[in-house]
C-alpha cells in the first residue's frame, strides 16, 4: 500500500489531495488544509475505465497540471493502465 499527500493550496478543493494505492483499489480524498478533514473522496477499483474516471475526477478537485502529477504518481505506485482514448 502506498499512501502520498500533495499539498496544492488554493488551486485545489480543500488544498490536499491523499492518494492511496492498493493492490486492487486507489481512494483520492481531498483533505481541508487546516484541519485535515475529508471533504471528497472517492474510491476506484482497477479496471479498463477507471484511468479516465480517476483523470476526470482529479480535473474536478485541482487544475490539470496538478491533476497529471497526482495520475503520475498513480501510474507509478499502481498496475493502472495508461489508456490513449476510451472504449465506448
Amino acid at each position: 500500500m502506498a499512501t502520498k499527500s500533495f499539498k496544492i493550496g488554493e488551486y485545489a478543493i480543500g488544498g490536499i489531495i491523499k492518494v492511496n494505492v492498493d493492490l486492487t483499489t486507489i481512494t483520492i480524498q481531498a483533505l481541508d488544509y487546516y484541519s485535515k478533514a475529508v471533504v471528497s473522496e472517492n474510491t476506484y477499483d482497477l479496471e479498463d475505465e477507471s484511468y479516465w474516471s480517476i483523470n476526470d475526477y482529479l480535473n474536478e478537485l485541482t487544475s490539470s497540471y496538478h491533476a497529471e502529477k497526482v495520475m503520475e504518481y498513480i501510474e507509478k505506485t499502481s498496475n493502472i493502465k495508461h489508456q490513449i482514448f476510451r472504449n465506448y
